[in-house]
């Protein structure tokens, strides 16, 4: 079931031919995976002794550094070997009381003033394989609005100080997509799964007009008449499936969607939120341009993935031409967020901020950030620690360390003081160092 659904693209191909080509490829990783078992084995063992003496390449189970004799965890996790998830934030931050008197700027709201969680995007921002590569969204753990309990996301933060949140998603669902045409965001079925999580796979950035229409309806319904006069958080991903895929699934041979197209869709989108969305917050996640395309073919099961896609019908891009695409569509990134931040929030007026997060610029992502059955979605690992990094620059802007995740960070505690944070985008990536010599504003 899970392979039927392995691509974002593949659940519309004709039915014969997808089970057929899917069948063999799962036989095919079954036998690549034979000795997964074993492996995992030798992980649990790794457990009973010091890290240093555990020769396998588990240790700290996989979340943390071994330091000696301890491990020092990832900012997820606990435990002597890391094998515990961090607490909520409710349980050891203090709680903060609700201000009584604000001003009704966005550049001016504290985190825990938000009422409402939402998220566009792709299969990443569904959530797509994070939890384990099955073919599901689990949208419940995804980075951005999910709200499990097990789970560490903006939804959770921003739930632990304000436990009335509405949109987090729960669970998960089989995704729902066709090759290179808007579908569904979320099928009325699983509304209660989905929450305001609109997400696509296989979305590109023109297809998000469609999912801002799909927020505002199901607003309406989920809070008539009061959702316009409550603080709203949006976070954006999207642009990687413009970028690997191009405008279309259907073509062979085809470079990534033009960044000049993008960049008007992209503005056709923040012109529908600003018309249609007062008191919000955008948060626009920066690609991650150290993601290593050959990544996507560095096992044998993600070569046979990839290869039955192609067989399929959906054709990948040139894997050279990512990266200069990724620095391509962060610079457009740049100059779209300077421009609305220019245009949405002025000394005498702000109802609408929009902010570029820079979680994955800087971080080398590969065989241990990513899901094992196609080496390009991300993992839970690389899901929490993103959630994590996009919460603490909401709290404090940018980090002035060197760029990248830093996976031993935990999430900040909401302070007094803290505001949603606004920061230059140009200047945050400069200081970042990040395109200090690639970036043209």
């Amino acid at each position: 079931q899970g392979l039927y659904v392995m691509h974002e693209d593949m659940a519309a191909m004709p039915s014969r031919a997808a089970g057929v080509a899917l069948a063999c490829a799962l036989a095919l990783l079954w036998g690549v995976r034979g000795t997964a078992a074993s492996a995992a084995g030798a992980a649990k063992a790794a457990q009973s002794f010091p890290c240093r003496s555990a020769p396998w390449r588990a240790v700290c189970s996989g979340r943390g550094v071994c330091n000696g004799t301890n491990c020092t965890c990832e900012g997820a996790r606990l435990g002597a070997f890391c094998e515990r998830p961090m607490q909520p934030l409710s349980t050891v931050c203090e709680p903060l009381l609700r201000r009584t008197h604000a001003t009704g700027r966005a550049d001016d709201v504290r985190p825990d003033e938000i009422d409402i969680v939402m998220a566009i995007g792709d299969s990443m921002t569904a959530g797509y394989n994070v939890v384990n590569p099955s073919g599901v969204e689990f949208r419940g753990w995804g980075f951005s609005s999910g709200v499990e309990p097990t789970a560490n996301t903006l939804g959770t933060f921003i739930q632990a100080y304000n436990p009335g949140l509405i949109g987090g998603a729960k669970g998960s669902r089989q995704p729902s997509q066709a090759p290179g045409q808007y579908a569904t965001a979320c099928p009325p079925q699983d509304f209660d799964i989905c929450g305001l999580n609109a997400a696509v796979a296989g979305a590109r950035v023109g297809w998000l007009t469609g999912q801002v229409d799909w927020l505002s309806q199901r607003l309406d319904a989920l809070v008539p008449g009061k959702w316009k006069d409550e603080w709203k958080l949006l976070t954006i991903l999207s642009g990687l499936d413009d970028i690997v895929f191009g405008p279309t699934n259907n073509a062979t041979k085809h470079p990534p969607t033009d960044v000049s197209v993008v960049e008007a869709q992209f503005d056709a989108v923040l012109e529908r939120l600003h018309a249609g969305f007062p008191k919000l917050l955008v948060n626009i996640l920066a690609l991650p341009d150290r993601l290593e395309p050959n990544v996507t073919i560095a096992t044998a099961s993600c070569r046979i993935f990839k290869n039955v896609t192609e067989s399929l019908g959906i054709h990948w891009t040139d894997l050279g031409l990512w990266h200069s695409s990724v620095l391509e569509y962060n610079q457009m990134l740049v100059r779209l967020v300077q421009r609305w931040q220019a245009k949405t929030c002025t000394p005498g007026n702000c109802t609408m901020a929009v902010a570029l997060r820079l979680p994955m610029l800087g971080t080398n992502i590969g065989l241990s950030e990513l899901d094992t059955l196609d080496c390009f979605h991300p993992n839970l690992r690389f899901a929490e620690a993103v959630a994590i990094e996009i919460w603490n620059e909401m709290l404090e802007g940018p980090p002035q360390s060197p760029p990248g995740l830093h996976w031993q960070r935990p999430a900040r505690c909401l302070q007094p003081q803290h505001r949603f944070t606004v920061p230059d985008p140009s200047l945050a990536l400069l200081e970042s160092a990040v395109l200090r010599t690639e970036i043209v504003v």
